[in-house]
């Protein structure tokens, strides 16, 4: 399979956990070892996977769009936007009840032996309203 079919299995993975909550598929993805890079954070696979069904409970998703940018060897690169509405806090997060919120990021991911075993993201989150 090429980066790019992966990377498209990745992303539709992504994108059913961050509307479903449900990460047991998407948790296939990934080498358990996995370590996410993060302006903010370092998170191991667990805390990542949290920090997706604590966005999902927490939040109505308005838009969820993943874009394929590039890929070559073991490394690919995804367009990631969304725009939240929070009816609840974030846990670690306070202050988004309430709140819309739209997030840009870069994220880049390196495949070992068929699964992602790091990823690195930077980007902005600002409030909308």
């Amino acid at each position: 399979m090429s980066v790019k079919e992966f990377a498209g299995k990745y992303a539709q993975a992504w994108r059913l956990a961050a509307l479903t909550g449900k990460t047991d598929d998407f948790q296939k993805m990934f080498n358990p070892a996995f370590v996410y890079h993060d302006v903010l954070i370092e998170a191991r696979l667990d805390g990542y996977l949290q920090h997706i069904r604590d966005i999902q409970k927490a939040a109505g998703i308005k838009n969820f769009e993943l874009k394929y940018l590039v890929g070559e060897g073991n490394l690919f690169a995804l367009d990631f936007k969304a725009r939240y509405k929070f009816s609840s806090e974030v846990p670690g997060k306070p202050g988004t009840k309430g709140k819309e919120v739209s997030t840009h990021y870069l994220c880049l991911f390196h495949v070992k032996d068929g699964k992602v075993d790091e990823g690195w993201s930077a980007g902005v989150s600002a409030e909308t309203n």
